[in-house]
Protein backbone atom coordinates (compact mmCIF):
# COMPACT_ATOMS: atom_id res chain seq x y z
CA UNK A 1 0.00 0.00 0.00
CA UNK A 2 1.43 3.35 -1.02
CA UNK A 3 0.94 6.48 1.02
CA UNK A 4 0.93 9.82 -0.78
CA UNK A 5 1.39 13.10 1.06
CA UNK A 6 -0.50 16.10 -0.27
CA UNK A 7 1.77 18.33 -2.34
CA UNK A 8 1.23 21.31 -0.02
CA UNK A 9 2.51 19.26 2.93
CA UNK A 10 5.61 18.09 1.08
CA UNK A 11 6.28 21.65 -0.10
CA UNK A 12 5.93 23.01 3.44
CA UNK A 13 8.32 20.36 4.77
CA UNK A 14 10.93 21.16 2.14
CA UNK A 15 10.68 24.93 2.57
CA UNK A 16 11.01 24.83 6.34
CA UNK A 17 13.80 22.25 6.51
CA UNK A 18 17.30 23.45 7.33
CA UNK A 19 20.31 21.99 5.61
CA UNK A 20 21.99 19.36 7.78
CA UNK A 21 25.23 21.35 7.95
CA UNK A 22 23.52 24.37 9.48
CA UNK A 23 21.83 22.59 12.38
CA UNK A 24 23.37 23.73 15.63
CA UNK A 25 25.57 25.99 13.55
CA UNK A 26 24.98 29.19 15.50
CA UNK A 27 27.09 28.15 18.52
CA UNK A 28 29.84 26.87 16.23
CA UNK A 29 29.98 30.16 14.32
CA UNK A 30 30.01 32.15 17.56
CA UNK A 31 32.93 30.10 18.90
CA UNK A 32 34.69 30.49 15.56
CA UNK A 33 34.22 34.26 15.65
CA UNK A 34 35.88 34.46 19.05
CA UNK A 35 38.83 32.34 17.87
CA UNK A 36 39.11 34.46 14.72
CA UNK A 37 39.06 37.75 16.59
CA UNK A 38 41.70 36.52 19.05
CA UNK A 39 44.06 34.95 16.52
CA UNK A 40 43.39 36.02 12.94
CA UNK A 41 41.79 39.48 12.79
CA UNK A 42 45.02 41.38 13.32
CA UNK A 43 46.24 40.20 9.93
CA UNK A 44 43.11 39.32 7.97
CA UNK A 45 41.10 42.20 9.53
CA UNK A 46 37.76 41.99 11.32
CA UNK A 47 35.98 42.47 8.00
CA UNK A 48 37.86 39.60 6.35
CA UNK A 49 39.29 41.90 3.69
CA UNK A 50 42.94 41.48 4.72
CA UNK A 51 45.55 44.05 3.77
CA UNK A 52 46.56 44.31 0.11
CA UNK A 53 50.02 42.90 -0.65
CA UNK A 54 50.45 41.83 2.97
CA UNK A 55 47.60 39.58 4.18
CA UNK A 56 45.10 37.92 1.83
CA UNK A 57 41.39 38.62 2.07
CA UNK A 58 39.24 35.78 3.35
CA UNK A 59 36.05 37.41 2.13
CA UNK A 60 35.24 35.93 -1.27
CA UNK A 61 38.44 33.86 -1.26
CA UNK A 62 38.13 30.60 -3.25
CA UNK A 63 40.37 28.79 -0.74
CA UNK A 64 37.85 29.65 1.98
CA UNK A 65 34.66 28.86 0.05
CA UNK A 66 35.89 25.86 -1.94
CA UNK A 67 36.60 22.37 -0.66
CA UNK A 68 37.13 22.38 3.09
CA UNK A 69 40.28 20.22 3.23
CA UNK A 70 42.73 22.81 1.76
CA UNK A 71 41.43 25.46 4.15
CA UNK A 72 41.73 23.11 7.12
CA UNK A 73 45.27 22.17 6.06
CA UNK A 74 46.19 25.85 5.81
CA UNK A 75 44.88 26.58 9.31
CA UNK A 76 46.64 23.53 10.75
CA UNK A 77 49.96 23.80 8.92
CA UNK A 78 50.23 27.47 8.09
CA UNK A 79 51.26 28.76 4.70
CA UNK A 80 54.20 30.42 3.07
CA UNK A 81 53.50 32.45 -0.01
CA UNK A 82 54.22 35.67 -1.87
CA UNK A 83 52.48 37.70 0.86
CA UNK A 84 54.52 36.14 3.64
CA UNK A 85 54.06 33.51 6.29
CA UNK A 86 50.90 32.40 8.09
CA UNK A 87 51.61 30.52 11.32
CA UNK A 88 50.51 26.93 11.88
CA UNK A 89 47.76 26.47 14.45
CA UNK A 90 47.88 22.66 14.81
CA UNK A 91 49.65 22.85 18.16
CA UNK A 92 47.42 25.64 19.51
CA UNK A 93 43.88 24.74 18.43
CA UNK A 94 42.07 21.42 18.85
CA UNK A 95 39.90 19.85 16.14
CA UNK A 96 36.72 21.46 17.47
CA UNK A 97 38.32 24.91 17.55
CA UNK A 98 39.68 24.57 14.01
CA UNK A 99 36.24 23.41 12.84
CA UNK A 100 34.60 26.42 14.51
CA UNK A 101 37.14 28.84 13.03
CA UNK A 102 36.85 27.36 9.53
CA UNK A 103 33.05 27.38 9.74
CA UNK A 104 33.07 31.02 10.82
CA UNK A 105 35.21 32.23 7.93
CA UNK A 106 33.30 30.03 5.43
CA UNK A 107 29.97 31.56 6.50
CA UNK A 108 30.82 35.20 7.21
CA UNK A 109 31.31 38.33 5.05
CA UNK A 110 28.92 36.98 2.39
CA UNK A 111 30.89 33.71 2.14
CA UNK A 112 28.51 30.81 1.74
CA UNK A 113 30.05 27.39 2.27
CA UNK A 114 29.09 24.38 4.40
CA UNK A 115 30.22 24.04 7.99
CA UNK A 116 33.35 22.14 8.94
CA UNK A 117 33.17 19.34 11.49
CA UNK A 118 35.80 18.24 14.01
CA UNK A 119 35.86 14.89 12.19
CA UNK A 120 36.87 16.63 8.96
CA UNK A 121 39.67 18.41 10.82
CA UNK A 122 40.82 15.16 12.44
CA UNK A 123 41.07 13.52 9.02
CA UNK A 124 43.21 16.34 7.59
CA UNK A 125 45.33 16.44 10.75
CA UNK A 126 45.90 12.68 10.49
CA UNK A 127 47.09 13.02 6.89
CA UNK A 128 49.49 15.76 8.00
CA UNK A 129 48.81 17.86 4.90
Amino acid sequence: MMFWLPIWLVTAMVLTAQPVWSQGNEALVKQGQEIYENNCADCHRSNGEGLPVKFPALKGNALVTGAAAPLIATVLNGRKGPMGLMPAWKDHLNDGQVAALATYIRQTWSNQAPAVTPEMVAEVRKRGK
